[in-house]
């Protein structure tokens, strides 16, 4: 055995590991896809102009990718066996989304849709439905779709196929990996480029303007955006008061960092590392902002 060092957040964590490699394809991004509703666009960007990841995934990342990948072919069996897709639907042969929006190539494969003749009567005909597993350990994404509020990127990527096959409603269904979690939405065109599933709204309109001004204005210009979003907020521009004790404590012992409300895009980007150097922050707390945390946040558990 062999000792593989890990990071999260800043955090050193040491662990007995075989040392093992994954090396995952890298092709040159051509089209925006409908799953990129939301991604940050510095992300976009180094994938079109092919930039190579300073955080590839390890081997370790592509067993809850094939986890979730066995629970979705499950969930389409499971349509398929209650008559609501056709049992010879298969993705890559039926499912191809190819469309024009602002002037820019969108692709992608819808995961299932309704049947055209002899659904089941609620269900309206043609309509796509996105299929999506999520990990039963994120306990507050799984609150948010038990208060009916689905994750909006899920939205806006069904919301495009909605608009792709010209359908007013489509379906959102998500369990978790355990199969513990279901939930089944219904989401609805409410007018021009708006898309509303649960309390979720989406605006596909202003989706697809924001990405035609990045292709056209940067990537075609072979100009780099810059990154709006803050990974790290200094220490002391924080409004400490405001940040929940919880993640105080996390702060305090250098197991999370402060940034914007988006700044975990910039923790999952394959290009973290890059983004940090330029937004010339290092990953996690030193020690001079640690000693600065715990001074300002002394006696936190009394705050109210």
């Amino acid at each position: 055995m062999t000792y593989q060092r890990g990071k999260q957040q800043g955090v050193n964590q040491e662990y007995n590991m075989i040392k093992l490699k994954y090396e995952q394809e890298r092709k040159k991004k051509e089209a925006f896809y409908c799953s990129d509703y939301d991604k940050n666009e510095i992300d976009l960007y180094y994938g079109f102009v092919n930039e190579t990841p300073t955080n590839p995934p390890i081997w370790s990342d592509t067993l809850k990718w094939g986890a979730g990948i066995g629970v979705e072919d499950k969930m389409v069996e499971i349509l398929k066996m209650n008559g609501i897709v056709d049992e010879d639907y298969d993705q890559k042969e039926h499912g191809r989304v190819e469309m024009i929006r602002e002037g820019v190539q969108i692709n992608g494969y819808v995961d299932v849709r309704v049947k055209e003749k002899g659904a089941p009567k609620e269900f309206v005909a043609g309509a796509p439905i996105e299929v999506k597993s999520i990990n039963n350990k994120n306990s507050f994404d799984i609150k948010k779709y038990e208060n009916n509020e689905p994750r909006e990127s899920y939205v806006g990527q069904l919301a495009s196929y909605m608009d792709f096959y010209g359908k007013d409603t489509g379906y959102l269904f998500v369990a978790s990996i355990d199969g513990l979690n279901t939930f089944w939405f219904e989401c609805n065109k409410l007018d021009d480029g708006l898309y509303k599933c649960g309390k979720t709204l989406v605006n596909m309109n202003k989706e697809y303007k924001r990405w035609s001004v990045l292709y056209n204005d940067y990537v075609l210009k072979d100009i780099e955006p810059e990154c709006l979003i803050r990974y790290k907020i200094p220490v002391d521009k924080v409004d400490w008061k405001s940040i929940s004790k919880g993640d105080i404590s996390k702060a305090r012992n250098n197991r999370k960092v402060i940034g914007d409300p988006d700044s975990w895009k910039l923790t999952y980007s394959p290009w973290k590392d890059k983004i940090l150097d330029k937004q010339g922050v290092e990953l996690g707390y030193n020690d001079n902002e640690l000693d600065y945390i715990n001074q300002v946040t002394a006696g936190y558990t009394t705050w109210k």
